[in-house]
């Protein structure tokens, strides 16, 4: 008796671990709403920094002299945003905001 219950304490002992594995979400399944929610406040918060960097460079666009630090500033804003992103919509976003400080860059060599 107290060997069967040994073999079936180790088989326990062996199969539990396995199954809490197998438990666990995998990185492809989707996200629910609450996760999704939260990646898109955080995503929020993010971009802050860099929209209002971006918006001092087309703000300076006129003035070259100006406008060179800000896009400096900006590129380095940009960078550290993409870094933090968690959605596709932050990701694209991130891209058309380069897009705009190259415009302006292009305009002051």
């Amino acid at each position: 008796m107290r060997a069967r219950a040994a073999v079936r304490a180790s088989l326990a002992a062996l199969l539990l671990p396995l199954l809490a594995v197998g438990c666990k979400k995998s990185k492809d399944d989707p996200k629910d709403l609450g996760e999704q929610m939260r990646d898109v406040a955080a995503d929020t918060d993010v971009m802050r920094d860099a929209q209002a960097a971006v918006n001092e460079v087309i703000r300076a666009a006129g003035d070259c002299e100006t406008a060179r630090p800000a896009i400096a500033a900006a590129t380095m804003q940009l960078d550290e945003a993409a870094r933090h992103v968690r959605t596709a919509a932050a990701n694209s976003t991130l891209d058309t905001l380069r897009k705009q400080v190259r415009q302006v860059q292009d305009m002051c060599p």
